[in-house]
């Protein structure tokens, strides 16, 4: 992944520190982090040091394997002020295969929100947590599939429409149509950690 510059690298070093710090929180060494995420001892080791940045999945990995979420290491990452107004270019995009993500919100006790640009047009992998969640399409189309005891349901939602699911069943979403989608998700309720 290309190194980042100016604001993107102060971003990509708080969130190492934020993952480092997690680590040491949970008494664990890089190398057990990358036995417990699937993730390579190298590429965590730049990670913490601000020298990359993950991909959404590769970050939910390494948050699984800390027994927190993306979200909880994102919001220890920018923290903004309560109170402050948060500008859309003030949050660097995370990469994701076919666009970006930020944390608009992160309250532990509460809600977390994130905003994503664009996304695949193939679905990838499922995800699944502890947490509910809530898909708001802003702009674009998306396909919606949930899986649960083998069964998946599909919705199409189109701007402004959304759909709420428990995040403990699989999930996933994938862009249609060549507008760029913007998604918005909220994540509500204590993760089980």
């Amino acid at each position: 992944m290309p190194t980042a510059n100016g604001p993107e690298k102060a971003a990509d070093a708080r969130l190492g520190r934020a993952i480092r710090a997690a680590r040491h929180g949970r008494g664990m060494t890089l190398a057990q982090v990358a036995a417990h995420s699937g993730l390579s001892q190298p590429f965590l080791s730049q990670l913490e040091l601000g020298r990359t940045r993950p991909s959404m999945r590769s970050l939910f990995r390494i948050a699984t394997a800390l027994g927190t979420t993306q979200q909880a290491l994102l919001g220890r990452a920018a923290d903004p002020a309560p109170g402050e107004a948060v500008r859309g270019d003030d949050a660097a995009l995370l990469d994701v295969d076919a666009g970006g993500a930020r944390l608009l919100l992160h309250d532990p006790g509460g809600a977390d929100v994130t905003e994503f640009v664009g996304s695949p047009q193939e679905f990838g992998d499922f995800f699944r947590h502890e947490r509910t969640e809530l898909l708001y399409v802003a702009r674009g189309t998306v396909e919606v599939e949930l899986r649960e005891d083998g069964t998946s349901r599909f919705s199409t939602l189109h701007a402004r429409d959304s759909i709420t699911y428990p995040g403990r069943v699989e999930h996933r979403f994938r862009q249609v149509g060549p507008q760029t989608c913007v998604v918005v998700l909220v994540h509500s309720g204590a993760p089980d950690a």
